[in-house]
């Protein structure tokens, strides 16, 4: 009875001190209520046919505690510029975070979201000023238990704008489950460049979610890198809502031992003379497990639209899987829409051809897996940033032996 009665009182206290920040402490207990009421999604929804919900640590969520559970934020200029200049924070999130942060009555990942509402702490909520040009800017997110870890990033690009935000999300010490969320509202005629990256740890258990919409020209940049963890399902819808707008998504897994991810992306094109480009690689070693689910839709007000969607996955090592499932659904008849994917191991013939030419047969093996990656990195505008996935990816290619 003692050990209960001091459970729920360190909850309280964190909700307490949590308050005020973009909920009202009814706001949170009223979450907390709705999660533990919520459902854990069936397995029979498509999403979750090959994740176990209930394999997500439900049972350690609220053992949060007041002083040892943390949110670390720093921001820096990738420059020489001052961050907090270049992106100003709203004093009061309010406005955006509430209104960009609601939970529909029917999302089946409701359980999931309704907890994060509830113990979330300092939520980051940027507003980048009309017509703003800047340089890249670095947020890094450290969340440590014990209980839920959070994340939370809202953002707004107004009118003309553009910024490019590399936002790294890390579990410290004792986070043994972390639910993330992303919410980014792009403006007319904005660009945003997001560089996104997370690390749960190899016994961690990650779930995040994702939202971006574009207005009327607005354009996406998308670079995602995980390692994976125990457990990980991961959404992303893109919604494009406003004629002529442009996404670009480029996600990378590059996974080792026994970390698993499951991505699932959703294009919506919500408007005529949208454009979205995605394109989705795993790089597997050990027993590494990937699930890659993709959806573009199109309904009939949006012609002219021009979507690709593509997951490549090359496995390193023989007990390593990949599942992949790209999905159409149109309705508009003046579109251009082509999905595909593919999955292979390392072939004797590009290996043989490389040791021809006086390379080691690992030598060849990390020439073909590097270069698999760098399709993806490649692109990405931030050195250090390419410097850092590049290092994720030699650490799996190191491993695939195993």
């Amino acid at each position: 009875m003692a050990d209960t009665t001091t459970a729920r009182g360190n909850l309280d206290l964190y909700l307490r001190e949590t308050a005020g920040r973009c909920w009202s402490a009814g706001d949170l207990a009223r979450a907390l209520e709705q999660a533990r009421q919520a459902a854990i999604p069936s397995r029979l929804e498509e999403d979750w046919r090959r994740t176990d919900p209930d394999e997500f640590p439900w049972d350690k969520l609220e053992q949060v505690d007041a002083l040892n559970t943390v949110h670390d934020i720093t921001l820096r200029a990738l420059g020489s510029g001052e961050a907090a200049g270049i992106v100003p924070l709203e004093p009061r999130c309010e406005e955006h975070c509430r209104a960009m942060q609601v939970i529909a009555g029917d999302d089946y990942d409701a359980k999931f979201l309704y907890y994060h509402k509830a113990l979330a702490r300092d939520p980051v909520c940027f507003r980048v000023p009309k017509g703003f040009h800047g340089e890249p800017v670095e947020l890094v997110q450290t969340a440590q238990g014990p209980g839920l870890a959070t994340f939370s990033t809202v953002l707004v690009i107004e009118p003309g704008a553009e910024l490019t935000l590399y936002d790294r999300w890390e579990s410290g010490k004792n986070a043994t489950a972390a639910i993330g969320r992303t919410e980014i509202l792009v403006q007319e005629g904005a660009k945003l460049i997001y560089l996104q990256e997370d690390a749960a740890g190899e016994n961690g258990s990650l779930y995040r979610r994702g939202r971006v919409q574009l207005e009327k020209d607005a354009k996406l940049e998308w670079y995602a890198a995980t390692p994976g963890a125990a457990w990980h399902a991961a959404r992303l819808e893109i919604l494009l809502n406003g004629e002529g707008a442009d996404a670009l998504f480029k996600g990378l897994f590059a996974g080792s031992g026994a970390a698993r991810a499951d991505h699932r992306t959703h294009q919506f094109h919500n408007a005529a003379r949208g454009r979205s480009d995605l394109m989705m690689k795993t790089l597997l070693a050990g027993r590494a497990h990937s699930v890659y689910q993709g959806t573009i839709a199109v309904p009939r007000q949006s012609q002219k639209t021009d979507a690709y969607q593509q997951c490549r996955n090359l496995l390193l090592s023989r007990e390593a899987r990949a599942d992949a499932m790209p999905k159409l659904e149109i309705i508009a008849d003046d579109v251009r829409c082509t999905h595909g994917a593919s999955m292979g191991s390392l072939n004797d013939e590009p290996l043989f051809y490389l040791q021809t030419r006086g390379l080691t047969r690992w030598q060849a093996t990390v020439a073909i897996a590097s270069g698999f990656a760098e399709e993806i990195i490649r692109h990405v505008p931030v050195p250090t940033v390419q410097q850092r996935w590049r290092t994720l990816v030699s650490r799996t290619i190191g491993k695939a032996e195993e």
